[in-house]
């Protein structure tokens, strides 16, 4: 999910039917500039070279968990869709098709249609496995504490719902927060037994931790945008 604020105006956009390293491009209307889905860039246009501020990812959270969390939410309606029992996609997911072109760059650490956690942060570029193996391997079971570059992160994902968060674990310049416990649901208890929601990033006393925006994508798709990024393992 993008912020469309940019210098000072709202863009509106829509689909290209172009297609850059496989991926979706878009377009605004206002100045007919193509935009990267995945990387929020300006690619070619009047405003090329900008990059379009990301606010949230795509979280994919089982229903009963979100409107425990939100009672009062509301549900977009697109065409009555929203509640689709095929996955139009399907064949294609479990193939080992890559789209319509080769990938630029394969590499085998894992396997190209391998689901990963793809972060962005700073300069940095990392990637977690999603595989339900990886995952039960854990030792808590749901909890990743990891740091990257000089940010000491926390991901939590669960296998079953496909819900994946990113937090930032520091709190001001002198904190920072150990989870060492099996989660139990969306909640976590830290070192200290205090217990934080892994959906809000609230914890004791009103303490919000940093959200860090991320995407669940597949290998061959974030290795080819960046070739540069570290495999997690534990």
């Amino acid at each position: 999910m993008y912020s469309r604020a940019l210098n000072g105006k709202t863009l509106t956009f829509g689909v290209s039917g172009k297609l850059w390293k496989n991926a979706l491009v878009m377009y605004d209307r206002e100045t007919r500039t193509l935009w990267s889905h995945l990387t929020g860039e300006a690619l070619s246009g009047p405003l090329s070279g900008q990059t379009l501020e990301m606010v949230s990812s795509p979280p994919r959270i089982a229903w009963k968990d979100w409107k425990g969390q939100y009672p009062e939410s509301l549900v977009l309606s697109v065409g009555s869709n929203e509640d689709l029992k095929r996955d139009v996609y399907e064949g294609y997911h479990a193939s080992q098709k890559t789209g319509l072109f080769e990938p630029g760059l394969i590499d085998n650490r894992v396997g190209n249609k391998e689901l990963v956690i793809g972060v962005r942060l700073e300069s940095h570029r990392k990637a977690y496995p999603l595989r339900k193996s990886f995952w039960e391997g854990i030792g808590n079971g749901r909890l990743i504490q990891d740091s990257i570059g000089n940010v000491p992160v926390l991901i939590y994902h669960n296998p079953e719902s496909y819900f994946t968060v990113v937090y930032d674990r520091r709190q001001g310049k002198d904190l920072q927060y150990e989870f060492k416990e099996q989660p139990t649901g969306i909640f976590a208890k830290d070192s200290n037994g205090e217990l934080w929601n892994l959906l809000t990033g609230e914890g004791p006393s009103g303490i919000v931790l940093h959200f860090i925006p991320h995407v669940n994508i597949y290998w061959f798709a974030w290795v080819d945008f960046y070739p540069e990024t570290i495999l997690y393992t534990p």
